[in-house]
C-alpha cells in the first residue's frame, strides 16, 4: 500500500527581484512623506526658527545625511527584510538589535496612524471646500476609516503596486507644491531675501538650533527602503542610494519652499500664524485654484505614507516571525501576492483605531496626527542612534573602517542623542509630557517579550538577525 504523500510546506518568502531601483526609492519617498512636512512641519519650524528656519533644515539635512552615511554603510553590505534592526544586530548584538526593531516598528506603525488622520484632515478640507461638511467629528470618522482601508489595501496587493502607487501619489502631491512655489516666485519675483540669508547672525543661534530639532523629525521613514531588501533587485546598490537621494531631495524641497513661503507671506510670524500656508502662498501668488489640488494632493500623500509606513512595518514583523522571535504567523505571506499579508493585517487596526479614537474622543485631526507623529518619532530616533553606533562596529570587525566612518558615526550620534533630549527637555505642556511615556512603555512591553523569550528558549532569541544577508568581507 503506497503511502499519502505529506502536503509541501508553504513557501514563506517574500517576493525576490520584485522591485526595481526605482521601486526601492519610492518606498523610502513615500515613507518620508515630503509633501506632508512641507504642510505641517515648516509651519511648526518656524514658531521657533522664524526667518532663519531655512538654516534649520539645512542644518536638519546635513544631519539626516550622516545618519543616511551610515546606514548606506550596512545596506551596501547587508540585506534583508529586518531594516535596521538586521544592521544593528551585525554590529552591536541582538539585545540593541531587539531595541531597534521594535522601535522601528513602533514609529511605523505610528506614522501609519498619524498621516490617516492626516489623510483624513486633507481631504476634510477638500471636501468642505465645495460646501460639504467633512471637517467635523462626524465627517472625519469615516474619512479615517477610508483612509486607513486604502492604505492597507496596496500592501496586501503587492509590494510593486504598493510602491508604484506611492510613486505616483507623493510625485502628484510634490508638483502641486512646486507649481505653487514656481507661481509665488513668478508673482513676487525671484529675489535675495537678506532676512533670511542672515539670519546665522545676530544672536539667532539658539532658536535656529531648536528649530534644527524640529526639521529632523520631517525626515524620519527616509531609511524605509532597507527592509525591501529581500526583494529589491540588486539591494547592495539601490537601497544605499535611494536611503541618500530621499535626504537629498527632501532636504532641498524643505528648503526650497521655506525660503519662498517667506517671501510670499511677507515675514515668518505671518507664516507661522497660518492654518494653511501652501494654499494661502498659492491665493497669494493669483493661483487659488491650487489650493484644491493642494489639499487633495496631500491627503493622497498622507495615504500613500501610511501605506509606505505599514509596508515597512510589517516586514519588521515578518522578520522576525521568519526568525522564531515572534510568532510564526507573524512570518507567513500571501500565498499570491508573497506579501506579509498577516503582519499588515495585525497593524492595521492599531494603525486605523489609534487616530479614530483620539478624534471620537474629541480631538481635532491635527491634534491627533501630532500626538500620534511626536510619539512614534521616539522609534525612529533610538533606531537611528543605535545603528551610527553600530556602524563603526560593524566595519571594523570587517576590517573596513576607516577615519570618515568614525567621524560620522561619532557627530551622528552626538546630534541624534542632543535632538532626543531637546525633545525631553524642557517638558513639554500636557499632553505632550506625556507622549516620551506612551512610547517608553511599548518599548519596555516589546524589551520584556523578549527577555522572557530569551530566558524561556534561547535558541529562538538567538535567531534575532539571521535573515540578514551580508556580503563577504572585501
Amino acid at each position: 500500500m503506497t503511502g499519502v504523500a505529506a502536503p509541501p510546506e508553504p513557501r514563506e518568502d517574500l517576493a525576490r527581484d520584485a522591485v526595481p531601483p526605482i521601486g526601492v526609492f519610492a518606498q523610502s519617498l513615500a515613507a518620508t512623506g515630503p509633501s506632508i512636512a512641507v504642510a505641517g512641519t515648516v509651519p511648526g519650524v518656524f514658531l521657533t526658527s522664524g526667518s532663519g528656519t531655512v538654516y534649520a533644515f539645512v542644518f536638519g539635512t546635513l544631519i539626516v545625511l550622516l545618519v543616511g552615511y551610515s546606514v548606506a554603510q550596512f545596506a551596501r553590505r547587508a540585506a534583508g527584510a529586518g531594516s535596521l534592526y538586521g544592521y544593528t544586530a551585525a554590529g552591536l548584538g541582538r539585545g540593541p538589535a531587539f531595541a531597534a526593531g521594535w522601535g522601528l516598528i513602533i514609529g511605523y506603525t505610528g506614522i501609519a496612524g498619524a498621516t490617516i488622520a492626516g489623510a483624513a484632515l486633507y481631504f476634510g478640507a477638500f471636501l468642505e471646500e465645495f460646501g460639504l461638511p467633512a471637517t467635523g467629528r462626524a465627517g472625519l470618522l469615516p474619512l479615517v476609516l477610508v483612509a486607513a482601508a486604502l492604505a492597507v489595501w496596496a500592501p496586501v496587493r503587492g509590494v510593486r503596486l504598493s510602491t508604484r502607487l506611492g510613486l505616483v501619489l507623493e510625485g502628484v502631491s510634490i508638483a502641486a507644491i512646486l507649481a505653487a512655489l514656481a507661481a509665488t516666485l513668478f508673482h513676487f519675483g525671484v529675489k535675495v531675501d537678506t532676512a533670511q540669508l542672515g539670519a546665522l547672525t545676530g544672536g539667532n543661534a539658539g532658536s535656529i538650533t531648536l528649530g534644527t530639532v524640529l526639521a529632523v523629525a520631517a525626515f524620519v521613514g527616509f531609511e524605509s527602503s532597507a527592509s525591501l531588501g529581500a526583494e529589491a533587485r540588486d539591494p547592495y546598490r539601490a537601497i544605499p542610494r535611494a536611503v541618500l537621494a530621499t535626504v537629498l531631495g527632501a532636504g532641498v524641497l524643505y528648503v526650497a519652499s521655506t525660503y519662498v513661503q517667506v517671501i510670499g507671506f511677507g515675514s515668518s510670524a505671518d507664516l507661522a500664524k497660518s492654518a494653511a500656508p501652501l494654499n494661502d502662498v498659492a491665493k497669494a501668488a493669483g493661483v487659488g485654484w491650487l489650493s484644491y489640488v493642494i489639499d487633495l494632493g496631500i491627503a493622497a500623500s498622507a495615504v500613500a505614507c501610511a501605506s509606505a509606513s505599514l509596508n515597512a512595518a510589517a516586514r519588521g514583523l515578518y522578520s522576525l516571525g521568519r526568525e522564531g522571535v515572534l510568532p510564526a504567523a507573524a512570518g507567513r505571506v500571501h500565498p499570491v501576492h508573497r506579501t506579509p499579508h498577516l503582519a499588515i493585517y495585525a497593524l492595521a487596526p492599531v494603525a486605523a483605531l489609534v487616530p479614530f479614537a483620539l478624534i471620537a474622543t474629541g480631538s481635532t485631526a491635527l491634534a491627533a496626527f501630532t500626538y500620534i507623529a511626536t510619539a512614534a518619532t521616539f522609534g525612529y530616533l533610538l533606531t537611528y542612534l543605535l545603528v551610527v553606533l553600530a556602524a563603526p562596529v560593524y566595519l571594523r570587525r570587517r576590517g573596513e573602517l576607516g577615519p570618515l566612518q568614525t567621524a560620522v558615526s561619532a557627530v551622528a550620534a552626538a546630534a541624534i542623542g542632543y535632538v532626543i533630549y531637546r525633545n525631553l527637555v524642557p517638558v513639554p505642556a500636557w499632553p505632550t509630557s506625556l507622549l516620551p511615556y506612551v512610547f517608553a512603555g511599548l518599548l519596555l512591553a516589546g524589551l520584556a517579550w523578549y527577555a522572557a523569550l530569551h530566558r524561556r528558549d534561547p535558541g529562538r532569541a538567538r535567531g534575532l538577525g539571521t535573515l540578514t544577508e551580508s556580503t563577504d568581507p572585501a
